[in-house]
């Protein structure tokens, strides 16, 4: 039993890290790597699988402003409007400036401490 339920907490582990890089790359992914999490999941293999899969697919533009948008959310009660701004007017020059926004959203990870995206690999990867 305690080796299902370490199995379990590194599936979760693992989908926490890498669900922004797999929304990146394909909501489909996203959306069926959710639903298998609620079986609950306790093979890592099956969700390695699943996210290995959603990363060999392009990122679409529409996919790059969702994510990105879905990740803005835990700033857009802190950011000032100057950094708001700032983040919009990358968002607008899509996808030319993806790596730029990946790496502004991990220094606004920092400086407003929020661990969950520091430990995202969509803002870590590029490190």
């Amino acid at each position: 039993m305690d080796n299902q339920k370490e199995q379990k907490k590194a599936v979760e582990k693992r989908w926490r890290e890498e669900k922004y890089k797999v929304m990146y790359h394909s909501q489909h992914h996203y959306n069926h790597i959710r639903q298998l999490m609620k079986e609950p999941l306790t093979d890592i293999r099956i969700l390695d699988a699943e996210i290995n899969s959603a990363y060999t697919l392009t990122p679409t533009r529409g996919s790059m402003i969702n994510t990105f948008q879905h990740i803005w959310g835990y700033f857009k009660k802190k950011a000032t409007s100057q950094e708001k701004a700032h983040f919009m007017n990358l968002l607008d020059d899509l996808p030319a400036t993806a790596e730029r926004i990946i790496s502004y959203l991990y220094e606004l990870a920092i400086q407003y401490d929020v661990q969950y995206l520091k430990d995202s690999s969509i803002l870590n990867d590029s490190r």
